[in-house]
């Protein structure tokens, strides 16, 4: 059968036995130094701590790009169980469920799946932290936030999401592919918290360098 569906490295294409990148491939990947990158974010409110992985360089952006648009929801599972080994385990030990950012259901037809969710559920297994994705839903299609102004993204996400049940006590962690402004992740906080939930921590794949830079 793996004479006949070879497994490929979906960032050079070269055969692999396992997994999903070559070890060529993921020698190329760039660990953050693990800390807490709040500061480096624009939109910080009821966020407590913020953590990425990675830094999103060009190859971890080819690596996301087959998560989000080929159709490989596995891929994120993997990223999830990955990502795993760069978390500093102060970040997480302290939390008592995991969630993902949702997708509105058009976004989640137009794609096939949610890949926030299956990030979630990889760094769930690795983690042994409860996952649930059903706590929180997006009820507002939001166009993307690159285009957008400070004002303008905040607007966007006004009333986007909506929880499911009472969260009283909960420290929450949010689970999404790369972390930017904060902005979508500060507006799924802000909801969390309205619903009770005590703390809530962003967990992320990816951030790009130039946040650092921008705050060195």
């Amino acid at each position: 059968m793996k004479w006949v569906f070879p497994n490929h490295c979906i960032s050079c294409n070269d055969n692999l036995d396992e997994g999903i990148l070559c070890n060529l491939c993921i020698n190329q990947l760039e660990p953050t130094d693990g800390r807490d990158r709040l500061s480096e974010i624009f939109f910080q409110e009821n966020i407590d701590k913020a953590f990425a992985c990675w830094w999103f360089t060009d190859a971890l952006q080819e690596v996301i790009h087959h998560l989000k648009y080929s159709d490989r929801a596995r891929v994120g599972k993997v990223l999830g169980k990955m990502a795993a080994v760069h978390l500093d385990n102060s970040a997480i030990s302290s939390l008592d469920i995991l969630t993902a950012i949702p997708l509105h259901p058009k976004k989640k037809r137009e794609r096939g799946y949610n890949q926030a969710l299956w990030i979630g559920k990889g760094l769930s297994e690795q983690v042994s932290i409860p996952f649930d994705a059903s706590i929180i839903h997006r009820q507002k299609y939001t166009v993307s936030q690159t285009t957008l102004d400070r004002e303008e993204r905040l607007q966007n996400m006004e009333n986007a999401f909506v929880t499911s049940r009472p969260l009283n006590g909960l420290k929450i962690g949010i689970v999404d592919d790369v972390l930017t402004t904060g902005a979508t992740m500060s507006a799924c906080a802000k909801k969390l918290k309205q619903n009770g939930a005590e703390r809530v921590v962003a967990i992320t794949l990816a951030t790009p360098k130039i946040q650092k830079e921008k705050t060195s």
